[in-house]
């Protein structure tokens, strides 16, 4: 497998052009060199690696390392095209994504690896794909209706990320029809017992939470036992602990294969990471399917359908949508929809 790690300025690109570098012929740029993204970068570097080497492709690939600056990010872009890269897997970061994106440089194919901020406008060649929390509600709104639910009552933390999965959800299900009774956020100090009486009586057909783990577990012996609970894959901690899941059990989500499908052909053909930490294992996966991505498109812009491991994966335009599988908890764990067994009830 061909691998050439690659950082500085333009000075050290044409020195190492002048000493007959090997040319890298996929450039993945990560956030390496950043202290609050270093480790989700190293697992998605790790995950490429592995798809890299079990592909049996000859694609040489050069790691680029940015911090999370604009000039860091452009920079490395330019250095790496400047070196011969015909494809460019990054920014990881919203922020970066929208840099890339706003700046002159794109001239080769670029596979973004997140959405970038506020909608950005992307330039020609310019692809996205990545782990976004609002796609993963959308395709929960889009599921819930196709499963006839249509009144929907809004649970979200009072966080950032909770607000924007929540809002997600909101949009997609008000443009598919359905209704929103109520929306409520909850906080360290908020009354649950309050959100709780307010639910007993709720004419819904569901309930949308948004919120991780832990803030789930807080919140959902508030909730109505017997409304319907959706979330995102920001309920599913990778840590597995079925006792301290318990409260979980009934909560449908959507996740990866990667995490809740192990036996399934996708998954199986890769080895695990070994030596990263479970809460970055979603980033490996990530990094996995990046390089099958990369791979598709390195021909040129094509029709791509993979059975990923983070999800179905397909070409729309410029971004590539991953459609992760359906699940819920039982006894604390996640698993899919289809190994639940009918009439055990929602709790």
């Amino acid at each position: 497998m061909g691998l050439c790690v690659a950082a500085g300025n333009e000075a050290s690109a044409n020195a190492a052009l002048a000493a007959g570098e090997v040319q890298p012929v996929l450039a993945l740029l990560l956030p390496l060199a950043s202290a609050d993204f270093a480790r989700p970068a190293e697992a998605v570097k790790l995950g490429f690696i592995a798809a890299h080497k079990h592909s049996g492709e000859k694609l040489t690939v050069g790691i680029f390392a940015t911090d999370a600056s604009s000039e860091s990010i452009l920079s490395g872009y330019d250095k790496a095209v400047k070196l011969g890269a015909r494809l460019v897997i990054g920014p990881m970061t919203r922020s970066g994504v929208s840099t890339l994106a706003a700046s002159k440089l794109v001239s080769v194919p670029t596979i973004g690896l997140n959405l970038p901020e506020d909608k950005t406008a992307l330039p020609p060649r310019f692809y996205t794909f990545g782990l976004a929390l609002e796609a993963e509600a959308q395709l929960v709104a889009q599921t819930a209706f196709a499963d006839h639910f249509r009144s929907a009552i809004l649970v979200s933390a009072k966080s950032p990320l909770a607000q924007r999965s929540r809002d997600a959800f909101a949009d997609a299900w008000r443009r598919l029809g359905g209704s929103i009774k109520a929306a409520y956020e909850f906080g360290p100090q908020t009354d649950l017992l309050a959100l709780r009486e307010t639910l007993s009586t709720a004419a819904v057909d569901m309930i949308f939470l948004a919120a991780d783990t832990e803030q789930a577990r807080a919140v959902r012996p508030f909730l109505n036992n017997i409304i319907e609970v959706f979330a995102t894959s920001q309920v599913n901690s990778e840590r597995k602990d079925a006792i301290a899941n318990v409260d979980l059990n009934g909560i449908r989500f959507v996740e990866m294969p990667w995490l809740v499908q192990p036996d399934h052909p996708a998954v199986m053909v890769y080895p695990r990471a070994e030596g990263i930490a479970a809460e970055l294992e979603r980033f490996y996966a990530l990094g996995i399917d990046a390089f099958r991505v990369a791979a598709a498109l390195i021909e040129g812009p094509r029709r791509i359908s993979l059975d990923g491991v983070t999800g179905r994966l397909t070409l729309d335009g410029s971004q590539v949508t991953r459609e992760p599988v359906q699940a819920v908890f039982r006894n604390g764990v996640g698993i899919t929809l289809d190994h639940d067994e009918p009439g055990e009830g929602k709790r």
